[in-house]
């Protein structure tokens, strides 16, 4: 079978790896001096409640006032990236990271934001020196296997996946990731039953539930396929993806042109 185009995976990655690990800005007083006095701690800790539009403004203005302050750095281009500006995002952690080579946070969303805009090889680098420095971060290993996956390099990935799930066992993102790989690799019958696992855990991913349909429907169980769509996505809407997935398993011309693309 030929790889699947990277288009119909609902990749779970940037979701599973959104976070490098709690209290990520408590580094923050450590880039503070005298000179600022002016840092509202309350209004930080306020505006994480807030929606993702006014979390980017906020980290804006927080950033442009103190630019040499770790945690406007992180939480900016941490916006940027949760807010869909991935070039920004990009862009931005660069930029800090001229100031903080080594800050981890900095790293991951740099790393996480090449992924995202399909820059895999630029990802690498960050997301291992960040793995390297901390043994138990399952999330960067994750996101190193999607990395991987983006570049063809399936043995690998799968290989990151497990050293996460050796650390954080059964996590279901972790497992979609699994299953997408061998889904991009052509291997539906292998992903279906790691997606059936997470699908079983508490807080799977919808993005699970999705990849399990593709793999039933990549061997041909167009029903059963389609009832698993339902439960995220309106009837219609399931519909059509399973129809689509017909139309590029009954023509050969179709499915190269998008594996092309993948």
């Amino acid at each position: 079978m030929s790889r699947l185009p990277a288009a119909l995976l609902a990749l779970s990655t940037l979701a599973a790896c959104a976070t490098t690990g709690d209290g990520a800005g408590g580094g923050a007083s450590a880039a503070l001096t005298a000179d600022t006095p002016r840092v509202d701690r309350e209004a930080r800790q306020r505006i994480a409640r807030e929606d993702m539009l006014t979390q980017m403004a906020f980290w804006a203005a927080e950033y442009q006032t103190f630019p040499n302050d770790i945690e406007a750095a992180q939480r900016f281009s941490e916006a940027l990236r949760k807010g869909g500006r991935i070039d920004r995002a990009v862009q931005m952690s660069a930029e800090a990271l001229g100031r903080f080579p080594e800050d981890p946070q900095l790293l991951t969303t740099y790393g996480l934001a090449q992924i995202a805009s399909g820059r895999p090889q630029e990802a690498l680098r960050p997301l291992a020196l960040v793995a390297r420095a901390d043994p138990q971060n399952w999330r960067v290993r994750s996101a190193l296997g999607a990395a991987l996956d983006q570049l063809g390099r399936y043995t690998e990935a799968r290989r990151a996946y497990q050293e996460a799930l050796a650390i954080q066992p059964n996590d279901p993102r972790v497992l979609t990731n699994m299953g997408v790989s061998h889904l991009m690799a052509g291997e539906p019958e292998n992903a279906e039953p790691i997606l059936r696992q997470a699908i079983a855990l508490p807080n799977a991913p919808a993005e699970a539930r999705q990849n399990l349909a593709i793999s039933l429907a990549l061997q041909g169980r167009f029903d059963e396929a389609e009832q698993i769509e339902r439960i995220d996505l309106p009837p219609a809407q399931a519909a059509a993806n399973i129809q689509y997935l017909r139309g590029l398993l009954s023509d050969p011309r179709r499915w190269g042109d998008l594996g092309r693309g993948g």
